[in-house]
């Protein structure tokens, strides 16, 4: 699923839930999970789009028409500070984004 796409997946309303994944805080991926399964957004020539920042992934998915996102980092350590040590079953940290706030801004 490109941009593109998804910009056509939530103007007919379908709502998938979007996750912005942080790999070693230099990748972020954004996956799109839909009723029939899950994605990483890919560029036209099939590859995974990769961004720089969530703040980048964020303007991307806004201008795209989304409201609302996870950032998902890894919890390895338990060092991210504002978090709670993550729990045995899911080492992941999940921080809601709201969308909104970043439309218009790239």
């Amino acid at each position: 699923m490109t941009l593109v796409d998804l910009k056509v997946l939530l103007a007919k309303g379908r709502a998938p839930t979007l996750e912005i994944h942080a790999f070693e805080g230099i990748i972020y991926l954004v996956k799109v999970i839909t009723e029939v399964g899950e994605t990483f957004v890919k560029k036209a020539d099939g590859d995974n789009q990769v961004f720089k920042s969530s703040t980048q992934a964020g303007i991307a998915l806004a201008n795209a028409g989304g409201t609302h996102a996870e950032i998902v980092h890894q919890c390895v350590y338990d060092e991210v500070i504002g978090h709670q040590p993550c729990e045995a079953e899911d080492p992941a940290l999940r921080t809601p984004i709201d969308l909104r706030l970043l439309g218009g801004l790239g």
